[in-house]
């Protein structure tokens, strides 16, 4: 049996060939590496934000909670010791005064 002898040209054209074919290859796994990857981090994000949202939820609702009337009113005359204006001690801006 003969064996035939590659030529450099042969060789140089397999080898750029092995080449061609193992970058497709790896970029072609490193692409659905990186698509995966983003679609866990899309995930991860769109629960962040939903969790954000809950939180400015509750803020919101609590917010509303301390700042009723009733309370505030009752935080004014208890802690502060506010009371009621009395007569003659309002004083308004755009109006002349009364003698």
């Amino acid at each position: 049996m003969i064996r035939r002898k590659w030529s450099p040209k042969e060789i140089a054209l397999g080898g750029a060939l092995l080449l061609t074919v193992v970058g497709l290859l790896t970029f072609y796994v490193w692409y659905q590496t990186e698509a995966v990857h983003l679609g866990i981090e899309i995930g991860q994000r769109e629960a962040d934000i939903k969790a954000l949202r809950d939180d400015i939820l509750k803020l919101e609702l609590k917010k509303t909670a301390l700042l009723t009337p009733a309370r505030v009113d009752k935080i004014a005359r208890a802690d502060l010791g506010l009371v009621d204006p009395r007569t003659g001690e309002i004083i308004y801006k755009d109006k002349p005064a009364s003698r």
